[in-house]
């Protein structure tokens, strides 16, 4: 099982390559068969294709902001409450997501979940 540090260190790596836009960086820190569901209702998808198509169609400028410190737990998850700020078709947006990571016992991530609504959408 991964240790909580192991664990925080890898969703703090997550968010840092998201602000870089690093496609390979994001990827490297996912299991070979692990899946994202972004947001929770909008079904599950490979984590390889689904993160490089949410990551490619992000705008230039985009950044991820930690709300509060990364949580671990007693067993293979953590969770993360970020912010997301960008700029689409000239207007700022805003999205405040809740995401929950699940993680093999090498302490790559095998699931992914994005909990955020349309009221937690905000122009």
């Amino acid at each position: 099982m991964p240790s909580e540090a192991q664990m925080r260190t890898v969703m703090q790596a997550y968010l840092d390559a998201l602000n870089n836009r690093d496609v390979a960086g994001i990827i490297a820190l996912f299991a070979e068969a692990s899946t994202v569901e972004d947001p929770v209702g909008s079904g599950v998808h490979g984590a390889r294709p689904g993160l490089t198509r949410l990551v490619g169609g992000l705008p230039d400028g985009a950044t991820f902001t930690l709300d509060t410190p990364i949580r671990a737990s007693h067993g293979s998850g953590a969770a993360m409450a970020f912010t997301v700020r960008m700029v689409l078709d000239g207007k700022p947006i805003q999205i405040r997501s809740l995401d929950v990571m699940q993680f093999d016992d090498e302490g790559l991530i095998t699931e992914m979940k994005a909990y955020y609504g349309p009221s937690d959408i905000t122009s």
